[in-house]
């Protein structure tokens, strides 16, 4: 009776740690998708500009990583090249202007823009030189049928990882092992348990 009470606690610990580390991972997972307007979901990085109107956007640095695309952040201070891809037809009719500049603490600077224009190919496609590692600033206005002005913005980062980037950050690794842990550890306890029950049955 005080073994089976002893299994019984250990269980309890065990299931009280496993629930800790799911509630973390799901806070963890949620504060890293809640950065910027981009939606990184499958694979696609899509910036959303109105309720039924998206487009795609594409990085490159072909200079030192040819063939190569990015999405919220590229890893080189080189000539980058954004594309913007509209996912709607009827986008090509309105006119848009597409801007990127620097994050330097508060102030944003300037780096390169495309003036407010139709584009019929239904792509917009940006050169711009970064000035350091760090955080740069995106900005795509665009008018509707009706002439009223729309932007949306959104962050992207040179030589550094963007907070909702896909590869997991050093705390979601440490509870990545824990939870592996976890279950080697409840692994093991549970064939410890069934060798004690089997001895228990021979005497």
């Amino acid at each position: 009776m005080i073994r089976f009470n002893a299994y019984s606690k250990i269980y309890k610990i065990l299931e009280v740690v496993l629930k800790i580390i799911i509630f973390a991972l799901l806070c963890i997972s949620g504060h890293a998708l809640g950065h910027g307007n981009i939606d990184n979901k499958n694979g696609a990085c899509t910036l959303k500009i109105g309720e039924e109107r998206a487009i795609h956007l594409t990085a490159y640095q072909p200079s030192t990583h040819e063939g190569e695309v990015f999405c919220q952040d590229a890893p080189d201070v080189v000539e980058t090249i954004m594309v913007l891809d509209f996912m709607e037809e009827d986008s090509k009719k309105n006119p848009f202007s597409f801007s990127i500049g620097y994050l330097n603490g508060d102030k944003l600077e300037p780096l390169a823009a495309l003036p407010l224009q139709l584009f019929p190919n239904g792509s917009m496609l940006l050169k711009f030189m970064p000035n350091a590692i760090g955080k740069y600033h995106g900005k795509v206005m665009f008018l509707d049928e009706e002439g009223h002005d729309s932007s949306r913005e959104f962050d992207f980062y040179i030589g550094e990882r963007s907070p909702n980037s896909k590869e997991p950050s050093s705390t979601q690794q440490v509870l990545k092992w824990a939870v592996v842990l976890f279950f080697v550890l409840g692994g093991m306890y549970f064939v410890y348990m069934k060798r004690i029950n089997k001895r228990d049955n021979d005497e």
